[in-house]
């Protein structure tokens, strides 16, 4: 994949240099996903100021990730807040396109992390998005919100669904279509880099015709989300010999960790580290 090279610069804004190498200076926590083999390959886990793409088929566990994220920013909001204000704030904002978000699963989540559920679901901020057009009015509502609250999370899934769909309909231009999208990525790309957030982004895949390919599957539009992201993750999955589903994660791209391929499970309590 070709590497972006091109992030957003605030031109109103200038920065000293010294203030810029004090911030680079503090050490970060990476937030983790609950699971050794994923923090693993993301070089110990969620970043901050980063935008993490992931695609793959259907059970694979992309929604399931999205859910169970929600929890690990839960668990870290707790870990680095005062007493008062740990059950008090939006810090996940959650833009669902495919309708599959769950609050009877982050319920389930909760309680296997001996969470009190209702502080997490007031924890998450979820937007249903029925265009790409609401998509971009949402983000651009978040600016807002960020300023206001502590958010630390922000994940769309998917990504690319909108474009998907709208692309091929011949009652939109395909004009609009691709400039919505590419100002969906722009905003998401500013908004992380500018507010520190970590941005968990899942993708809908089209066939890989190229023959002989590791990666069966591609991202819809990759050719527009390679220009603005830089880490990306690649789901799969096949059945062993005993018929158990034996899912991968496969990083495929990344300015920060060498490529590398991991098995995981999906199972009641979430993503988990494989069991040989």
């Amino acid at each position: 994949m070709k590497l972006p090279k091109n992030f957003p610069i605030d031109e109103t804004k200038l920065v000293s240099l010294d203030t810029l190498l004090k911030k680079k200076s503090i050490p970060l926590i990476p937030l983790s996903s609950g699971a050794d083999s994923f923090n693993n390959i993301l070089g110990g886990g969620f970043k901050k100021g980063c935008v993490y793409v992931f695609f793959g088929e259907n059970r694979t566990g992309k929604t399931q990730l999205c859910h169970q994220m929600c929890i690990q920013a839960f668990k870290h909001h707790q870990l680095t807040t005062s007493h008062e204000k740990k059950n008090s704030n939006e810090i996940t904002l959650y833009y669902d396109t495919e309708n599959t978000f769950r609050s009877e699963r982050i319920e389930e989540l909760a309680g296997l992390n001996n969470l009190h559920y209702r502080n997490v679901l007031n924890s998450i901020l979820v937007s249903k998005i029925m265009s790409n057009d609401t998509l971009l009015m949402a983000i651009n509502l978040a600016k807002q919100k960020i300023t206001s609250h502590p958010i630390k999370l922000l994940i769309v899934d998917s990504i690319n669904n909108y474009y998907r769909s709208e692309k091929g309909d011949p009652s939109l231009s395909f004009s609009h279509t691709k400039n919505i999208f590419l100002r969906i990525l722009e905003e998401i790309l500013e908004l992380t880099v500018k507010h520190d957030l970590i941005s968990l982004l899942t993708a809908q895949i089209t066939p890989n015709f190229i023959k002989n390919e590791t990666i069966k599957e591609l991202p819809v539009g990759l050719h527009y989300l390679d220009h603005y992201f830089s880490e990306f993750f690649y789901l799969s999955h096949k059945k062993d010999n005993g018929n158990k589903n034996l899912c991968y994660i496969h990083l495929v791209n990344s300015h920060q960790n060498l490529e590398k391929k991991l098995l995981y499970e999906v199972t009641s309590h979430g993503i988990v580290d494989y069991k040989f």
